[in-house]
């Protein structure tokens, strides 16, 4: 399943780029190498795997890390990644499992073979907490 999710993902170019840039972010505030509590992704995840994934996350939301995880600020240190306690987190893995179904079997063989189709949590959410159900003015 990791291997959809980071197809789901995407690794898309700003998700890797504002990567790169986490490196001097992360060493500020540190992000743990090892990740405790995963039930999506896979559980020997690497933190150069993880970080662009949940940038993504958070740019197709338009939300921070405190949006699903216990903390505030930007200390990265002083969250508590593992802790089940905000229901955003539990709605995030749903979503992710979703969009993993969706990505294997909803768009297996649809448009260009040569071109995959991408789903993201930008797809629907637009850089909002909450996915449009209508149309703009309509």
């Amino acid at each position: 399943m990791l291997r959809g999710m980071i197809r789901i993902a995407g690794l898309m170019p700003a998700a890797a780029k504002l990567a790169s840039s986490l490196v001097t972010v992360s060493q500020q505030n540190p992000i743990p190498e090892k990740f405790t509590n995963l039930q999506v992704l896979s559980r020997d995840i690497t933190r150069a795997e993880l970080v662009p994934i949940m940038r993504s996350f958070a740019l197709g939301l338009g939300v921070r890390c405190e949006h699903c995880h216990v903390g505030e600020g930007n200390d990265l240190s002083k969250f508590d990644f593992a802790a089940d306690t905000k229901p955003p987190k539990a709605i995030a893995r749903r979503m992710m499992r979703m969009a993993d179904r969706i990505q294997r079997e909803d768009l297996k063989g649809i448009g260009d073979p040569a071109r995959t189709p991408k789903l993201s949590c930008f797809t629907c959410h637009r850089g909002e907490k909450t996915p449009a159900v209508t149309r703009p003015g309509g």
